[in-house]
């Protein structure tokens, strides 16, 4: 397993293992829920990661078109909504911390995507029993869907 520092956290992961389950899996969770939101969510998909963050996936093996968990939380300004999701992989925390990453090339805000790992998400069926580290990230989205929010 290789190991990776991010701000005051460490992690161990297995790139190889995690890109299997990856490929293994059919969809993200905003194609397999559909409601009106995911799908909100899932139209901009490839807009809402920035570049550092996309990176961070790939170096851990995992697919940002399949997150294990997307929602909303709500509005946050006007035609803009707070989105959080969490990313499993293979591997384990070696250290906790407590700091959230911000990623600073993402748009012209670098306040509004951020990220951590946590071992606290719903369970993640494609990684089978067992525990489970996860990227956990929140970030504002537009609405873009014709039909307004619920």
């Amino acid at each position: 397993m290789a190991e990776l520092q991010i701000g005051d956290q460490a992690v161990r992961y297995d790139r190889d293992a995690t890109a299997a389950v990856y490929a293994a899996m059919q969809c993200g969770d905003a194609e397999w829920c559909g409601c009106l939101s995911c799908r909100n969510f899932a139209a901009q998909r490839d807009l809402i990661y920035p570049p550092s963050f996309r990176r961070l996936l790939d170096q851990l093996g995992i697919d940002p078109n399949k997150e294990g968990e997307a929602f909303e939380y709500g509005p946050v300004d006007d035609g803009w909504h707070l989105y959080g999701g969490w990313f499993g992989f293979v591997g384990e925390i070696v250290t906790a911390g407590e700091g959230v990453c911000d990623a600073s090339d993402y748009k012209d805000d670098a306040d509004d995507f951020e990220f951590f790992f946590t071992t606290s998400h719903p369970k993640f069926e494609a990684f089978g029993d067992g525990p489970v580290p996860a990227i956990e990230f929140t970030t504002h989205i537009e609405w873009v869907l014709p039909e307004g929010p619920e």
